[in-house]
């Protein structure tokens, strides 16, 4: 599945799940993220691993020259950002980051991440972590998605009654998961355990995890009375 197809999947995975309408874009970080491990090492990935290896010595010499200005969540932050990016950069195609274990370490690093960063702009903040799993040259093409994306929820207006800390990142999660389950449903299919089990998922099971995003979804229409199953 290529890019296009990730990002139209990973928006119809994520919609349900999102209380605001800026998190589309953490939906589609989510959704791109796994494919850093394959022919865009070169730029994203490098530049990424440039970028946060320089914030982890600038943390570093801060603790050293002017240790009161040293903030330890701030280094943990820029340590986990730089493993999120030596994670692609040394894995093979369809290794490591096509995993449930990726999908919970950079949900967790790139939700907490947004969150900091709202204190300048929610929007702002959704499209820094956006950037930071794809190109410029992909970029424009992506939003516009977006933005037929922010149009439906718009319309539809869920509300998943999530907040905190969760409220960004699942929705990396959900978009995460999206991605997946795209590639199960491939010939190739995906180790989505490995390196515990060699197991992959193909097709039956692709549509397996479907159903069960479907029942989560009938669960959230339920809580927010837009539906109402009777059993």
């Amino acid at each position: 599945m290529d890019w296009k197809g990730h990002t139209i999947l990973g928006l119809v995975f994520g919609l349900p799940f999102i209380s605001s309408p800026e998190q589309i874009f953490l939906v589609l970080a989510g959704a791109l993220y796994p494919d850093l491990d394959h022919d865009v090492k070169e730029d994203i990935v490098k530049r990424g691993i440039y970028i946060s290896l320089g914030l982890v010595l600038i943390n570093i010499l801060i603790y050293y020259f002017k240790k009161e200005y040293f903030n330890l969540d701030l280094f943990i932050l820029a340590v986990s950002v730089l493993l999120i990016y030596l994670i692609p950069y040394f894995a093979n195609h369809r290794g490591i980051t096509h995993t449930f274990w990726a999908l919970i370490f950079v949900s967790v690093i790139l939700g907490f991440l947004a969150l900091k960063l709202t204190i300048f702009s929610p929007i702002l903040a959704g499209i820094i972590v956006l950037l930071m799993v794809v190109n410029e040259k992909l970029l424009g093409k992506i939003l516009i998605i977006a933005l037929f994306g922010w149009i439906v929820f718009d319309i539809l207006k869920p509300n998943p009654l999530v907040s905190g800390n969760f409220s960004y990142i699942l929705p990396i999660a959900v978009g995460y998961l999206s991605h997946i389950v795209g590639d199960s449903t491939t010939p190739a299919g995906v180790k989505a355990f490995y390196p515990i089990s060699n197991y992959k998922l193909r097709k039956k099971e692709g549509y397996v995890l479907i159903l069960v995003w479907f029942l989560m979804v009938l669960y959230i229409l339920e809580r927010c009375n837009i539906v109402f199953i009777n059993f």
